[in-house]
């Protein structure tokens, strides 16, 4: 898949209030990493899906737009409960 710094730009991107946040958590936790490649990946697809002439396109699209959308609530999780001191839901947290 791609690179760290891809999918560091992508997320950061994504979020750009809390690149530090999002810095030391992919660099300290690899369930943070799995989903900031996750995050890219579907980002990726998403934007072939929303490229194509294919008639599946749009509900395609759809799909992956709304998956992007819990990835990134996963993201906000991570890094509110950062913030805060805290385990983040989901994936486990930072360790």
């Amino acid at each position: 898949m791609g690179s760290r710094h891809d999918t560091l730009s992508c997320v950061a991107a994504a979020f750009p209030g809390s690149v530090s946040l999002i810095e030391r958590a992919y660099r300290e936790n690899s369930s943070f990493r799995d989903l900031c490649r996750d995050y890219r990946a579907c980002a990726e697809v998403l934007e072939g899906w929303r490229r194509s002439d294919d008639e599946a396109s749009s509900l395609r699209s759809r799909e992956y737009a709304e998956l992007l959308s819990e990835l990134g609530r996963e993201i906000e999780s991570w890094l509110e409960a950062m913030e805060n001191g805290s385990i983040p839901p989901g994936r486990g947290g930072p360790r």
